[in-house]
Protein backbone atom coordinates (compact mmCIF):
# COMPACT_ATOMS: atom_id res chain seq x y z
CA UNK A 1 0.00 0.00 0.00
CA UNK A 2 1.15 3.80 -0.60
CA UNK A 3 0.04 6.79 1.43
CA UNK A 4 0.52 8.96 -1.24
CA UNK A 5 -2.91 10.52 -1.67
CA UNK A 6 -4.50 9.25 -5.10
CA UNK A 7 -7.24 11.32 -6.82
CA UNK A 8 -9.73 9.70 -9.19
CA UNK A 9 -10.79 11.85 -11.86
CA UNK A 10 -13.12 11.60 -14.94
CA UNK A 11 -14.33 14.08 -17.58
CA UNK A 12 -17.26 16.36 -18.44
CA UNK A 13 -20.41 15.62 -20.44
CA UNK A 14 -18.55 15.53 -24.10
CA UNK A 15 -14.93 14.76 -23.27
CA UNK A 16 -12.52 11.85 -22.07
CA UNK A 17 -9.73 11.07 -19.51
CA UNK A 18 -7.76 12.55 -21.94
CA UNK A 19 -9.49 16.12 -22.17
CA UNK A 20 -6.52 18.80 -21.44
CA UNK A 21 -7.15 20.72 -18.79
CA UNK A 22 -7.48 16.69 -16.96
CA UNK A 23 -3.90 15.78 -18.29
CA UNK A 24 -2.32 19.07 -16.97
CA UNK A 25 -4.10 19.07 -13.68
CA UNK A 26 -3.07 15.35 -13.03
CA UNK A 27 0.90 16.48 -14.25
CA UNK A 28 0.51 19.78 -11.79
CA UNK A 29 -0.60 17.50 -8.88
CA UNK A 30 2.33 14.97 -9.47
CA UNK A 31 4.39 17.42 -9.18
CA UNK A 32 2.55 17.91 -5.71
CA UNK A 33 2.85 14.61 -4.60
CA UNK A 34 -0.58 13.28 -5.54
CA UNK A 35 -1.28 10.59 -7.54
CA UNK A 36 -4.22 10.57 -9.90
CA UNK A 37 -6.16 8.40 -12.15
CA UNK A 38 -8.31 9.72 -14.63
CA UNK A 39 -10.99 7.44 -16.32
CA UNK A 40 -13.87 7.17 -18.98
CA UNK A 41 -16.94 6.62 -18.39
CA UNK A 42 -18.60 3.98 -20.50
CA UNK A 43 -19.53 6.12 -22.96
CA UNK A 44 -16.23 7.81 -23.53
CA UNK A 45 -14.78 4.86 -23.30
CA UNK A 46 -16.89 3.70 -26.32
CA UNK A 47 -16.25 6.53 -28.16
CA UNK A 48 -19.47 7.80 -27.91
CA UNK A 49 -20.10 12.25 -27.13
CA UNK A 50 -23.44 11.44 -25.63
CA UNK A 51 -23.18 11.45 -22.27
CA UNK A 52 -24.46 8.13 -19.85
CA UNK A 53 -27.75 7.92 -17.98
CA UNK A 54 -27.01 9.06 -14.45
CA UNK A 55 -27.13 5.11 -13.13
CA UNK A 56 -24.90 4.01 -15.79
CA UNK A 57 -22.21 6.70 -14.62
CA UNK A 58 -22.85 6.81 -11.23
CA UNK A 59 -22.12 2.82 -11.75
CA UNK A 60 -18.51 3.27 -12.89
CA UNK A 61 -17.68 6.17 -10.78
CA UNK A 62 -18.60 3.29 -7.86
CA UNK A 63 -16.61 0.44 -9.32
CA UNK A 64 -13.25 2.24 -10.12
CA UNK A 65 -13.27 3.90 -6.75
CA UNK A 66 -13.80 0.95 -5.32
CA UNK A 67 -11.19 -0.96 -7.32
CA UNK A 68 -8.65 2.15 -6.31
CA UNK A 69 -9.24 1.43 -3.12
CA UNK A 70 -8.34 -2.51 -3.13
CA UNK A 71 -5.21 -1.73 -5.11
CA UNK A 72 -3.96 1.53 -4.20
CA UNK A 73 -5.24 1.64 -0.43
CA UNK A 74 -6.37 4.99 1.12
CA UNK A 75 -6.22 8.02 1.32
CA UNK A 76 -8.78 7.91 -2.00
CA UNK A 77 -10.23 11.40 -3.26
CA UNK A 78 -13.05 11.43 -6.18
CA UNK A 79 -13.08 14.27 -8.54
CA UNK A 80 -14.62 14.98 -12.19
CA UNK A 81 -15.43 18.07 -14.22
CA UNK A 82 -18.29 19.40 -14.75
CA UNK A 83 -21.04 16.03 -15.73
CA UNK A 84 -18.40 13.64 -14.26
CA UNK A 85 -18.18 15.61 -10.76
CA UNK A 86 -21.83 15.69 -10.79
CA UNK A 87 -22.13 11.70 -11.45
CA UNK A 88 -19.84 11.19 -8.18
CA UNK A 89 -21.54 13.71 -5.92
CA UNK A 90 -24.36 11.68 -6.43
CA UNK A 91 -23.01 8.64 -5.53
CA UNK A 92 -21.26 9.92 -2.17
CA UNK A 93 -24.88 11.66 -1.41
CA UNK A 94 -26.27 7.88 -0.94
CA UNK A 95 -25.79 6.86 2.75
CA UNK A 96 -26.50 3.03 1.75
CA UNK A 97 -23.41 2.76 -1.02
CA UNK A 98 -20.07 1.35 0.21
CA UNK A 99 -18.27 3.26 -1.47
CA UNK A 100 -18.51 6.44 0.46
CA UNK A 101 -16.55 4.63 3.45
CA UNK A 102 -13.46 4.27 1.42
CA UNK A 103 -13.61 8.07 0.24
CA UNK A 104 -11.74 10.84 1.79
CA UNK A 105 -12.98 13.68 0.04
CA UNK A 106 -14.27 14.84 -3.35
CA UNK A 107 -13.28 17.54 -5.82
CA UNK A 108 -15.81 19.71 -7.84
CA UNK A 109 -14.08 20.69 -10.68
CA UNK A 110 -16.86 23.66 -12.67
CA UNK A 111 -20.00 22.08 -10.85
CA UNK A 112 -22.71 22.15 -13.31
CA UNK A 113 -25.30 23.45 -10.94
CA UNK A 114 -27.36 24.78 -13.75
CA UNK A 115 -27.82 24.75 -17.59
CA UNK A 116 -26.49 28.42 -19.16
CA UNK A 117 -29.78 30.62 -19.80
CA UNK A 118 -31.61 28.80 -16.96
CA UNK A 119 -32.80 31.09 -13.92
CA UNK A 120 -33.11 28.68 -11.88
CA UNK A 121 -31.46 25.72 -10.27
CA UNK A 122 -33.14 22.57 -11.16
CA UNK A 123 -33.38 20.70 -7.70
CA UNK A 124 -31.75 17.27 -8.93
CA UNK A 125 -28.49 19.87 -9.34
CA UNK A 126 -28.49 20.92 -5.80
CA UNK A 127 -30.53 18.52 -3.46
CA UNK A 128 -28.25 16.02 -2.55
CA UNK A 129 -25.17 18.17 -2.19
CA UNK A 130 -25.71 18.72 1.96
CA UNK A 131 -25.95 14.79 1.74
CA UNK A 132 -22.34 14.09 0.41
CA UNK A 133 -20.93 12.65 3.42
CA UNK A 134 -17.05 13.78 2.80
CA UNK A 135 -15.66 16.64 2.84
CA UNK A 136 -15.95 18.39 -0.47
CA UNK A 137 -14.10 20.68 -2.57
CA UNK A 138 -15.41 23.49 -5.54
CA UNK A 139 -13.49 24.84 -7.75
CA UNK A 140 -15.32 26.96 -10.28
CA UNK A 141 -14.47 30.27 -12.63
CA UNK A 142 -16.15 33.57 -10.90
CA UNK A 143 -17.48 33.82 -15.12
CA UNK A 144 -18.90 30.13 -15.07
CA UNK A 145 -22.26 30.42 -16.78
CA UNK A 146 -23.07 27.13 -15.06
CA UNK A 147 -22.63 28.17 -11.68
CA UNK A 148 -22.47 31.79 -11.12
CA UNK A 149 -21.12 32.82 -7.81
CA UNK A 150 -24.88 34.20 -6.61
CA UNK A 151 -25.77 30.92 -6.34
CA UNK A 152 -23.30 28.07 -6.06
CA UNK A 153 -22.22 30.39 -2.75
CA UNK A 154 -25.16 29.38 -0.90
CA UNK A 155 -25.22 25.93 -2.08
CA UNK A 156 -21.70 25.15 -1.14
CA UNK A 157 -22.20 26.72 2.12
CA UNK A 158 -25.52 24.41 2.84
CA UNK A 159 -23.23 21.34 1.71
CA UNK A 160 -20.78 22.40 4.51
CA UNK A 161 -18.34 22.27 1.62
CA UNK A 162 -15.65 24.29 0.67
CA UNK A 163 -14.88 26.99 -2.34
CA UNK A 164 -11.69 28.31 -5.00
CA UNK A 165 -12.92 30.89 -7.15
CA UNK A 166 -11.05 31.31 -10.30
CA UNK A 167 -11.16 35.07 -10.99
CA UNK A 168 -12.04 35.78 -14.50
CA UNK A 169 -12.49 32.11 -15.24
CA UNK A 170 -15.61 30.32 -17.57
CA UNK A 171 -16.79 26.92 -17.74
CA UNK A 172 -13.29 25.55 -18.94
CA UNK A 173 -11.59 27.87 -16.61
CA UNK A 174 -10.36 29.82 -19.49
CA UNK A 175 -9.68 34.02 -18.16
CA UNK A 176 -9.89 36.68 -21.07
CA UNK A 177 -6.70 38.00 -21.57
CA UNK A 178 -7.68 41.25 -20.92
CA UNK A 179 -8.51 40.25 -17.49
CA UNK A 180 -5.28 37.76 -17.14
CA UNK A 181 -3.54 41.35 -17.74
CA UNK A 182 -5.48 43.27 -15.00
CA UNK A 183 -4.59 40.89 -12.63
CA UNK A 184 -1.09 40.19 -13.96
CA UNK A 185 -1.54 36.37 -14.44
CA UNK A 186 -1.11 34.04 -17.19
CA UNK A 187 -2.96 30.93 -18.50
CA UNK A 188 -0.47 28.86 -16.64
CA UNK A 189 -0.84 30.98 -13.34
CA UNK A 190 -4.48 30.59 -14.10
CA UNK A 191 -3.80 26.06 -14.39
CA UNK A 192 -1.42 26.50 -11.52
CA UNK A 193 -4.37 28.28 -9.22
CA UNK A 194 -6.84 25.16 -9.51
CA UNK A 195 -3.91 22.57 -9.08
CA UNK A 196 -2.55 24.52 -5.68
CA UNK A 197 -6.34 24.56 -4.49
CA UNK A 198 -7.14 21.29 -5.15
CA UNK A 199 -3.55 20.15 -3.84
CA UNK A 200 -4.18 21.99 -0.92
CA UNK A 201 -7.12 20.12 -0.27
CA UNK A 202 -6.04 17.27 -0.84
CA UNK A 203 -3.17 17.69 1.58
CA UNK A 204 -5.25 19.16 4.65
CA UNK A 205 -8.05 16.61 4.35
CA UNK A 206 -5.61 13.38 4.27
CA UNK A 207 -3.66 14.73 7.08
CA UNK A 208 -6.92 15.44 8.82
CA UNK A 209 -8.31 11.71 8.20
CA UNK A 210 -12.30 10.88 8.35
CA UNK A 211 -14.17 13.88 9.09
CA UNK A 212 -17.66 12.69 7.85
CA UNK A 213 -19.10 9.27 6.87
CA UNK A 214 -21.92 7.13 6.21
Amino acid sequence: MNDTPLLALTHGAGGNRDTPGLVSLAESLAERNIRTLRFNLPAAEAGRRRPDRSERAIGCVAAVADWAAREFGAPLFLGGRSFGGRMASLLLADPDTGTRRRVAGLVLLAYPLKPPGKAEVPPERMEHLPRIGVPTLFVSGDRDPFAPPALLNPVVAAARAEVSWITGGDHGFRVPKAILAETGRTAADVRDEVAGAVAAFVATTAACGPTRGG
